[in-house]
């Protein structure tokens, strides 16, 4: 907590946050740890996100279950200390917003999320990498988290099992691509470019013969449970656009 860029807000966490989600949160998250070390790495997470969400107005969606876990605690313990919080930190209040009320655009929300993680990270923002907030809960071992990882080059995800493990088999959302994230206006032309100059590099490096198109290629495997509305596996909650 002291290495993080967050730390000057952590030291201002209500003191009864910790014992307030240590017991109020195995109610809802089934098998959830309660340690002190999972909620610091959660708490963190978090902040990730509110971090990403005050960046702008468009919906940007929470791929934790641990960070919201303790969104979910907070907001029951002193939700107005919570905004009082957003608003001194992050410049503005992140309304927790349920994914169901997402109108099924959550894979765009996540896109905007990963984007800003990754520029807050210094990562580049057309990828492949993940930054932190996207790796959380495969860190953390989230029972029924979302597990994130690359295949081809793009993101995807899987649930986590009731002991926080990971299912290599992702389900790959095409907003998650560089294709996607430049469709949607959140990276440009040139870092498309970029991307695409660095995918044939590596193809050309592994001997592979997929042409230029490998990098970022849609051929992701999946399993996805998502239903046919299109509404995302990643992630349940979002804040923004108030």
């Amino acid at each position: 907590m002291q290495r993080s860029r967050h730390r000057k807000a952590l030291k201002e966490l209500p003191p009864s946050l910790y014992d307030y989600w240590k017991s109020s949160a195995r109610n809802e998250y089934h098998g959830i740890p309660t340690d002190a070390v999972f909620f610091a790495r959660s708490v963190i997470g978090l902040l990730d996100f509110f971090e990403c969400a005050a960046k702008g107005r468009e919906p940007c969606a929470l791929p934790s279950k641990a960070a919201d876990s303790v969104w979910h605690a907070w907001l029951r313990l002193s939700p107005l200390k919570l905004e009082t919080f957003c608003r001194k930190h992050f410049g503005r209040v992140v309304p927790h917003v349920e994914g169901a009320a997402m109108g099924g655009k959550l894979d765009d929300a996540l896109a905007v999320c990963l984007v800003r993680a990754r520029k807050a990270e210094g990562i580049k923002a057309e990828g492949p990498r993940l930054p932190a907030l996207f790796l959380l809960d495969k860190k953390v071992k989230m029972p029924f988290g979302y597990g994130y990882g690359v295949l081809r080059g793009q993101p995807g995800y899987s649930q986590l099992d009731a002991a926080g493990r990971f299912d290599p088999v992702l389900a790959c959302p095409p907003q998650l691509a560089a294709a996607g994230l430049l469709g949607a206006g959140l990276i440009t032309a040139a870092q498309y470019a970029e991307f695409e100059q660095r995918a044939r590099q590596q193809a050309n490096s592994s001997g592979s013969s997929c042409g230029s198109g490998c990098g970022s290629s849609l051929d992701c495997s999946s399993s996805s449970s998502c239903d046919s509305g299109g509404s995302s596996c990643g992630s349940g909650c979002g804040g923004g656009g108030d």
